[in-house]
């Protein structure tokens, strides 16, 4: 089982509440309230509060232990994905890392790659700045976009250093998608959210990262409601990989490693 955290405002409340509820019980019963009666109702009293939580802490239990965690499959050498989760293109596709990435576009109403733009087009697009711009001094604090046609953009950072080639699309085209949903409910207080790297060709699954997490009980007093989850049978988030919500680092592999 799977206790959530006490707290000091719990165990308070708690308290009153078998202390009101055993005096009520004492009242009611009268001077039935005495030998096996009185211990089976005061046990009643303490156990009734909990079963809530001896439900909720158990059915955590017993999913984290069957199959919390990361699952890897397969690895497999690419150029890029298609990340539904952020717009983690502009990372992923610095030096060293992938070719290119897809994403969704800033309004999430559609969609873009983006790949590191060639040293030829960001001199250009430095040159189409200025061009424009004539006596100006390139902003410092945002980006530049010189736009090639409808569907194509360079953007160039700040520093004029890093730029980007983005090309709108009307659908992801990556062959494998990182995909994490935004978590369901299975059981009263429990939950699970899951991220896997899936081949969209083939429909086959690379890998999975299973979370599952829980609520607290009725009574819990505190001055805020911590997270409680778990990725393994081991309790609490124990994962040996530190970026375990990232699991595609660990399966698509870089194949542009310069």
């Amino acid at each position: 089982m799977r206790f959530y955290y006490m707290s000091i405002f719990s165990l308070v409340f708690i308290a009153v509440i078998y202390a009101v509820a055993i005096f009520l019980a004492s009242k009611l019963l009268g001077k039935k309230f005495k030998g096996i009666v009185a211990w089976v109702v005061i046990a009643a009293i303490l156990i009734a509060p909990w079963t809530e939580e001896l439900w909720i802490a158990y059915n955590f239990g017993q999913l984290c232990r069957k199959d919390a965690g990361i699952f890897i499959n397969k690895t497999v050498e690419v150029d890029g994905f298609y990340d539904s989760t952020m717009r983690s293109a502009y990372e992923n596709t610095k030096p060293g890392r992938y070719r290119f990435v897809e994403h969704a576009t800033e309004d999430r109403h559609g969609f873009e790659r983006v790949q590191r733009a060639t040293e030829e087009e960001r001199l250009r697009a430095l040159a189409w700045y200025a061009e424009k711009n004539l006596g100006k001094e390139r902003p410092k604090d945002r980006s530049i976009f010189q736009p090639l046609n409808e569907k194509e953009t360079i953007a160039v950072l700040p520093n004029g250093v890093d730029a980007w080639r983005v090309t709108k699309l009307d659908k992801p085209t990556a062959r494998y998608h990182f995909l994490k949903d935004q978590g369901i409910q299975l059981t009263h207080k429990v939950g699970r959210q899951m991220s896997k790297v899936v081949d969209s060709k083939s429909d086959q699954e690379l890998a999975r990262y299973t979370t599952y997490y829980r609520g607290p009980y009725w009574f819990f007093i505190g001055l805020d409601r911590p997270n409680m989850g778990c990725d393994g049978p081991d309790g609490g988030p124990n994962s040996k990989h530190p970026n375990s919500f990232l699991i595609y680092r660990d399966v698509l592999l870089p194949m542009d490693k310069k």
